[in-house]
């Protein structure tokens, strides 16, 4: 009796029931299989059991056992994630079709973890702009800027083995096998999650991990191995490290606003230096393999340009360190020029400001900051002592076969030990610009780089646009020199000026004024002001008085008016024709100030927006037996009562303008009798009297609303 209760075994009859209520549907499965197969499942239960724990237990563990065997006599290679090979390797394995079909996949826009080196990957594939994004920009720019954000948004998809597991691949014939090992470090949120990547082979295959490696080691991570990659110091752990931060574009000498005599002295100093030869013969000698370059002058004469265009041609890349950042200490300034990597820049930008000390007040050491993990390198500015500097740059320990270049806007309070020969062998000085150098940034702008031999400084001679030649490029440069005082402007101002007129290079010759005096809509005038006459304005050590206009257009059945209002009879030139215009006075804080207060005083209308300044002009007119000289400021404004939106209706035929506007247009009788909306052919044919260059001036603003329908 007793061993009839203690017996665990289940009736026959039940297990059926017993399934049934595990898995719905399973009597009716065993009946069909029973009536088509003559197969009783349930007698065949344990059988499925045993294979099913096999499966799930057994086998995993004697593969798991087999792997760890493998990768226990495996040979490895190991990459860590703030190597500069990493990028390379994750690039590669996405790239690998065996790789992306394995069972455990990350999916993402970036083929590595988010370092600050990395954010450029995919760029190369992302925008690459051909023929047919040129024309889908033409025809709808909103539209094309919207698709290519979607495609910076999404980013392109890319396919990574998961971490923490084994994944198996044949390179070469051979089975390798991936680890993604993930690790963390402390003390920045750009390297939280880090990783390790390892590559094993059998260990009679070391060949096999050799060439994988050095084809790792020739992916390109941006597409283009010409780009100059830029470098800066991180801490990483309890060391400081060069990392990745940027990669530039080539950057053609041709393109450098600079005296070509100077121009092709430094080319040649470079190319001499880096000629093999010469290397034999610093080294037969005992001198120290090093070039330093020091780059002065005011901001914007194009220092950073040239250091990227001397980095660009010989291919090196670009090893920058502020001297002032925050915490950059004499341990850390020794460590990173240790660790310099042979053939490279290393760049110091602005070292006038880094606060060197002088040799007499050298402080020790500040030591090396006191936290773990990677960050950028902290501390205060002017830790760094002159000492450790001329020791980092030259001395016993310090790194050979590599290129210093030093930027400052002050070479006057440098010490001189930093500037003597051997530190610094060659100083280039980058002031404002003269004729020649104005002349070839007018070249620069609208003339194709042609540089393509090494250390070559090819000159300019292919038009930007086929439709202009290179005789006419040619006299325009030399035109728009001739305008330009020498030595006055920087190249950044003066490229900058060039950029507006990017794709009319006649027009960046006519508006040269607007250069000179740099007058814009919302220039403030406090500062050009004559104390004791506030109507008057100086520029360039000459008194001017300012006159604006207002050209304001409507638009009928696709064709532009622009409004036109008669002086009174009582007024000087009675009965003339001119657009609103006036001088500016003294509450006039900018240009918009007075040309808002003189269109709501003449015609009073409201402005709304300017939408075009056009060429400035000059003239000097006899005022009581006195000479003044006068700066005219024409624009093309829009006002409140026409909106742009019925003025687009109006291009379109929908709607009949008012033409009169008698209600909205209130003239002062004392100054003005009559207004009219006016056509350009009414204007050509003089059908409304002119004096002055009123007339040239409309036909300008006629022709700018008509070329951009923008009004």
């Amino acid at each position: 009796m007793a061993s009839s209760i203690n017996s665990t075994s289940v009736p026959s009859g039940m297990l059926p029931s017993m399934i049934e209520d595990l898995i719905p549907g399973f009597n009716f499965f065993s009946h069909l299989v029973s009536l088509f197969f003559d197969i009783d499942i349930s007698s065949h239960l344990h059988i499925f059991a045993v294979v099913l724990a096999f499966w799930s237990f057994v086998l995993p563990t004697c593969w798991n056992r087999i792997i760890f065997l493998f990768l226990y006599f495996a040979t490895s290679s190991e990459i860590w994630s703030h190597n500069k090979l990493y990028p390379s390797a994750m690039r590669w394995i996405s790239l690998q079709p065996a790789l992306n079909r394995t069972r455990q996949l990350v999916a993402g826009t970036r083929t590595s973890l988010s370092t600050p080196w990395d954010g450029e990957d995919g760029k190369a594939d992302d925008e690459k702009n051909g023929p047919e994004d040129n024309q889908s920009f033409s025809q709808n720019p909103r539209e094309f800027l919207f698709k290519r954000k979607c495609r910076r948004h999404f980013g392109t998809l890319r396919y990574t083995p998961s971490q923490d597991k084994v994944h198996f691949f044949t390179y070469k014939g051979s089975w390798v096998a991936l680890h993604r090992q993930p690790y963390k470090e402390t003390g920045s949120p750009w390297f939280a999650n880090m990783e390790r990547l390892y590559f094993y082979a059998a260990p009679w295959k070391r060949y096999v991990l050799d060439d994988l490696m050095n084809e790792i080691h020739k992916t390109p991570v941006n597409g283009d191995p010409k780009q100059v990659a830029v470098y800066e110091g991180f801490k990483v752990g309890s060391s400081f490290q060069w990392m990745q931060v940027a990669s530039k574009q080539p950057r053609y000498l041709s393109t450098v606003a600079l005296d070509q005599g100077k121009k092709r002295r430094v080319v040649e100093d470079l190319h001499k230096f880096l000629d093999p030869r010469t290397r034999s013969w610093y080294q037969s000698r005992g001198f120290p393999y090093r070039r330093g370059y020091l780059i002065h002058g005011p901001p914007g004469t194009g220092k950073s340009s040239l250091s990227l265009a001397l980095a660009s041609f010989p291919y090196l890349d670009i090893y920058a360190l502020s001297l002032s950042a925050v915490g950059l200490d004499e341990n850390i300034l020794t460590t990173l020029f240790r660790d310099l990597p042979k053939h490279c820049i290393v760049l110091l930008e602005d070292v006038d400001e880094a606060g060197i000390k002088k040799r007499s007040s050298d402080s020790p050491p500040s030591g090396t900051p006191g936290h773990n993990g990677v960050d950028r390198i902290p501390g205060s500015a002017g830790s760094v002592t002159l000492s450790t500097v001329l020791n980092a740059i030259d001395g016993v320990a310090a790194q050979e076969n590599r290129i210093l270049i030093m930027t400052t806007n002050h070479p006057e309070r440098l010490d001189p030990a930093l500037l003597r020969p051997g530190r610094v062998d060659m100083k280039i000085n980058m002031g404002p610009i003269h004729r020649r150098e104005v002349q070839q940034i007018f070249l620069m702008v609208y003339l194709q780089p042609t540089d393509t031999l090494f250390m070559e400084i090819t000159p300019l001679s292919i038009p930007a646009n086929p439709d202009w030649s290179l005789d006419d490029i040619d006299n325009l440069s030399t035109a728009f020199a001739s305008k330009i005082p020498s030595g006055r402007f920087t190249a950044a101002e003066v490229q900058r000026y060039l950029l507006q007129y990017k794709h009319d290079p006649s027009a960046a010759v006519r508006n040269v004024k607007g250069l000179l005096f740099g007058l814009e809509c919302d220039t403030d005038l406090s500062a050009f002001r004559i104390a004791e006459s506030p109507h008057q304005f100086r520029f360039n050590d000459t008194a001017y008085c300012i006159r604006v206009s207002a050209h304001i257009f409507l638009w009928d059945l696709q064709k532009p008016y622009i409004l036109l209002i008669q002086r009174a009879l009582c007024d000087t030139k009675p009965g003339y024709w001119e657009v609103p215009a006036g001088s500016g006075e003294e509450q006039d804080q900018t240009p918009r100030d007075a040309l808002e207060r003189e269109v709501r005083e003449e015609t009073g209308l409201r402005l709304s927006r300017v939408t075009h300044a056009l060429p400035i002009q000059t003239w000097a007119r006899d005022n009581e037996g006195r000479q003044h000289e006068w700066i005219g400021l024409p624009y093309i404004i829009e006002v409140s009562e026409l909106e742009p939106s019925k003025s687009r209706a109006n291009r379109q035929g929908l709607s009949e303008p008012a033409l009169k506007w008698k209600d909205a247009i209130q003239l002062n009788p004392q100054e003005h009798q009559d207004f009219a909306w006016a056509t350009e052919d009414e204007v050509r044919r003089d059908k409304y009297k002119m004096f002055g260059n009123h007339k040239k001036t409309i036909l300008e603003a006629f022709a700018m609303v008509t070329q951009t329908c923008s009004v």
